[in-house]
């Protein structure tokens, strides 16, 4: 048997709680704010949970609950755009009550999925009621709330309703609910368990405090656990500075072997920002038994005695759900996958196929894998003399039921199966195994005498035997080798001994264990697409190397886990420096193109410094420049930008970047000057000129034969082939339109406006390629406003823009 319990240390988790009071005058432009920097925020890498929450009491009175994938993705936030924009002006009509962050040191956890029942999170109504009972009552009490939470969690709105009795005082319970709206708890009210229930036990207890708040912003879904009895462990520790390096050594190999127990539902070391000696142990258990479990285990006997010889306990408390009602959550989404291999064999061929199917599934983390060996008795031509079961034990029906997902692996014989694999069949249906297996991953793999033997019609005879059972099966559209495949299952001519038949099975087994973390543990890491996306950035194609590739390359492609074939996105220097005039809008613009360049896969860092071009090797690290807005003398080094093209990179501006390098400075942009260096002209094809004040104008989408068939084309199918448009509509130094080079996307009417220079004829967006290896630039002039940017505009600026970046970036 093979089984993988490795689970991987999740990165140190940052919380962030800061408390605020906004008064009643200024809320309204305060939750605008908080609506654009949470929207972007959610987009951000490492953003776990970002969530405005407004009190019902105190009207004025705001939470902002954070939480971090790492200090680094933190720090990272304090220099977005929407942030250093938003969040000044945010502190400026408010006042913070209390700002608290806390991290986790040891932040080994096993990942959750949940499901929710409403997605308008701004909405829901969060009730919390606190109550005391007197002991001899506790019974009777809980009685009648053991009926009231049965029939609240069949309610339609229902999100949470939880008793929680205190350990310090044993008469206090708190209730804790969400509904999904006011009306949902309005409806609650009158139900029959609610008037029935209610004020009996309200009768014999007191309430000491009821709170009713709601979340002003919508947030990510809240989870749900078991319906076990969970028992909550906290443990406050202190550890002296120069002990803190062993102490937390010996707290990773223990916490590392604890979320592998049984029954370990949290696992959580967490220290003080304020206190740098001060560590909290946190735990959750499915059950005072599996608590117990723990105690007798190997790590903690070994070193929880030695970890507290080195530390001292402040304080050691015990809890647990007094009324553990709750919505079921699939045990399956929690979790490892499970995946039975179970074969025959005569030779050892198809058991070596096995071993290696096995170790291909274990390169997905969170899989548990069994071996099996059909069971039955020596055929005539096998040595009766050996263990049939000393590689790999027996299979027995619990194996099947205990899978997620069975590849089954049988010897050609005649073009089918073997005799004992279908005797194990046959004998699993007539024990009542028949229509029991419904919902499982089926695979097959076979080995032959030689090529063209008949393996790929034993696998499909193997296949048709698991469709009958209810199992899915799957074809693998991957290639190995340029002409090496398994479409149907690994089909090898005897022992797997070449390199190629080896990597058809470690493949096959990571398909496997890829279908059952997608379809049955639900996990979207696991989606075979996107371990394919190495193949395509590798070698241009998903799944097919191409005709002499390396061996060794490939051979390491199937050896290699999955998240460590996962290229590094490209990166994108957003540059926004602006020495003259100051676009309000530059910081919605910024915005909007990270987050897109976010879509699109690639990591866009936004800057003003002028460094990261005028330092080559900085500059080096970028796929992509994007000019946003920018004014006066923004770099000194051209031969940067010029050498950064020359490598086949791309440049992107929009609207004032070809601004920049101006003789003069007239915020009104109605003076002609004159560019002081000719490097955007060089790379835009142009440069400003003036533009006249701010109106309406109409934009003309090109739509002559090299537009209609040009690069861009595919997406801007949205933007009319008119319409009108309030905005700064630039002239510029030459017209772009008289070169065969330059693809004109759309024109500035000028018949329509005022002021124009450039004629019948006015470029406003364009595209072409610079070099000789070709590097994508695109420019357009539109976007002066940021409502063209935060949702809140006309949508073509954006859509033509993004057409661009999607240019730029090579789709």
């Amino acid at each position: 048997m093979c089984k993988n319990t490795d689970k991987s240390s999740p990165q140190q988790h940052v919380h962030v709680t800061v408390t605020k009071d906004v008064p009643s005058e200024k809320q309204a432009e305060w939750l605008s704010m908080a609506n654009d920097l949470a929207s972007e925020t959610w987009k951000e890498d490492g953003c776990l949970f970002y969530q405005f929450v407004q009190s019902k009491e105190n009207k004025e009175r705001f939470v902002i609950v954070e939480e971090w994938e790492s200090q680094s993705k933190l720090e990272a936030h304090f220099s977005t755009a929407h942030f250093t924009k938003l969040v000044p002006l945010m502190d400026g009509i408010s006042t913070t009550v209390e700002l608290d962050v806390s991290q986790k040191c040891l932040a080994v956890s096993r990942p959750e999925t949940s499901p929710s029942t409403s997605t308008d999170y701004k909405n829901h109504v969060h009730v919390t009621v606190t109550k005391t009972v007197p002991t001899e009552k506790q019974e009777e009490w809980l009685s009648m709330a053991t009926e009231l939470a049965t029939g609240t969690w069949k309610e339609d709105g229902c999100i949470s309703y939880e008793f929680v009795k205190s350990k310090d005082k044993s008469d206090r319970f708190v209730i804790v609910e969400e509904w999904e709206s006011q009306a949902k708890l309005n409806a609650h009210f009158a139900t029959p368990h609610f008037t029935k229930f209610v004020p009996l036990m309200d009768a014999i207890s007191t309430t000491v405090a009821l709170d009713v708040s709601s979340r002003c912003l919508s947030v990510s879904p809240s989870r749900t656990s078991s319906s076990t009895q969970h028992v909550h462990v906290t443990v406050t520790k202190n550890v002296p500075v120069e002990s803190q390096q062993e102490w937390l050594g010996m707290a990773k190999e223990l916490a590392a072997e604890t979320w592998k127990e049984d029954g370990c539902i949290t696992y959580d070391f967490v220290r003080s920002k304020e206190n740098s000696e001060r560590f909290i142990i946190v735990e959750e258990w499915e059950s005072q038994t599996k608590l117990d479990a723990h105690f007798n285990t190997p790590h903690f006997t070994k070193f929880v005695p030695l970890m507290d010889a080195i530390s001292t306990t402040v304080e050691l408390d015990v809890s647990h759900k007094c009324l553990p009602m709750e919505r079921q959550v699939s045990d399956r989404r929690k979790r490892n996958g499970r995946i039975l291999i179970v074969y025959d064999t005569s030779t050892g061929s198809t058991a070596c196929i096995a071993d290696l199917i096995a170790e291909g599934a274990l390169l997905l983390d969170r899989m548990e894998v069994r071996v099996r060996v059909v069971p039955g008795p020596a055929t005539s031509w096998e040595d009766a003399t050996k263990k049939r079961d000393a590689l790999h034990p027996f299979a027995t029906y619990s194996d099947i039921y205990w899978a997620d997902a069975v590849c089954a692996g049988t010897p050609t014989n005649l073009g089918s199966i073997s005799y004992r694999m279908k005797q194990f069949w046959d004998d699993f249906s007539q024990s009542g195994g028949w229509s029991t297996t419904d919902g499982k991953i089926g695979s097959a793999f076979t080995s032959q005498g030689g090529h063209g033997g008949g393996g790929e019609l034993a696998c499909m005879a193997m296949k048709s035997i698991l469709m009958n059972f209810g199992f899915s099966v799957f074809g693998i559209t991957d290639y190995v080798g340029f002409m090496d495949t398994m479409h149907y299952g690994s089909v090898i001519a005897k022992k797997p001994r070449a390199e190629i038949d080896r990597m058809k099975c470690r493949r096959q087994g990571l398909r496997l264990a890829e279908m059952v973390g997608y379809y049955i543990n639900g996990r979207d890491d696991a989606n075979p697409n996107v371990t394919k996306n190495w193949d395509t950035e590798r070698w241009g194609f998903p799944g097919i190397p191409p005709r002499g590739v390396d061996e060794s390359e490939a051979s390491a492609r199937t050896k290699t886990r999955p998240n460590m074939l996962m290229p590094a996105p490209k990166k994108a220097l957003i540059f926004t420096k602006m020495e003259d005039y100051v676009h309000e809008s530059t910081s919605a613009m910024a915005a909007w193109v990270h987050a897109k360049l976010g879509e699109f896969g690639w990591k866009g860092v936004v800057t003003d410094d002028k460094d990261f071009i005028n330092n080559k090797e900085k500059l080096d690290e970028f796929d992509l420049i994007v000019f946003l807005n920018n004014s006066g003398q923004i770099f000194d080094k051209t031969e940067n930008l010029l050498a950064h093209i020359d490598a086949g990179k791309g440049v992107v501006g929009v609207h004032a970047a070809v601004a920049s390098f101006l003789n003069g400075k007239d915020a009104s942009g109605l003076t002609i000057m004159e560019p002081t260096s000719d490097v955007f002209e060089t790379v835009f094809g142009s440069h400003f000129k003036n533009h006249p004040v701010v109106q309406t104008g109409t934009i003309i989408m090109n739509d002559d034969l090299k537009a209609k068939n040009g690069k861009l084309n595919g997406y801007l199918s949205s933007v009319p082939a008119k319409f009108s448009l309030e905005d700064e509509f630039f002239n510029f130094t030459k017209n772009v339109a008289d070169r065969d080079d330059i693809t004109v996307v759309a024109w500035a009417d000028e018949s329509t406006y005022e002021g124009g220079l450039m004629g019948e004829k006015h470029p406003i967006a364009w595209y072409h390629e610079m070099g000789e290896k070709k590097a994508p630039i695109f420019y357009t002039g539109l976007g002066h406003f940021s409502h063209f940017y935060n949702g809140t505009g006309p949508e073509y600026v954006s859509t033509i823009l993004e057409a661009g970046l999607r240019y730029c970036c090579g789709f």
